[in-house]
């Protein structure tokens, strides 16, 4: 990659994360003044939710333009490698949670007590992030895997 290139993506990151820290500590921190009110307290934990929406929206838009821009600069082999290990390792590690979740449908299931992972929290919202969290763990996993494989298999 380009000196000039590698510069550019860094600092376009940088500014990404920044902004987007920014936006997410702000949402935060008004999160956590004290409400002399419950409409006051509504008021403020609706500016979190969209201090860390923001947040959250200006992460993955530049994320996906840091991704494409890299993927465009890369040789066709590389490109290959990485198409080949999310098709593969991605995919294939995705549908290893279909079990989990037919297991979960079952009536069997419904007296089973999950730990408190996420924050102390048990409701059923921490366990669907908690859920795609580690959905998004196991395609990291088989993406590294296919991807080590592919290139392996032809050195």
């Amino acid at each position: 990659m380009q000196p000039k290139l590698k510069r550019l993506l860094g600092w376009v990151f940088l500014g990404g994360l920044l902004t987007g820290g920014l936006a997410g500590l702000a949402g935060f921190g008004v999160g956590h003044l004290s409400a002399s009110s419950p409409e006051a307290a509504d008021r403020i934990a609706a500016l979190e939710i969209i201090g860390f929406g923001v947040f959250g929206l200006i992460a993955v838009g530049v994320s996906l333009w840091v991704s494409v821009y890299w993927m465009r600069s890369i040789d066709e082999a590389a490109r290959e490698a990485h198409k080949a290990a999310w098709f593969w390792g991605g995919s294939g590690a995705l549908l290893l949670g279909l079990p989990l979740m037919l297991i979960a449908t079952l009536p069997q299931t419904a007296d089973w007590r999950l730990p408190d992972w996420f924050y102390g929290r048990s409701d059923p919202v921490a366990h669907a992030a908690l859920g795609a969290g580690g959905l998004l763990v196991l395609m990291l996993a088989g993406y590294t895997v296919a991807w080590a494989w592919w290139w392996f298999k032809r050195r």
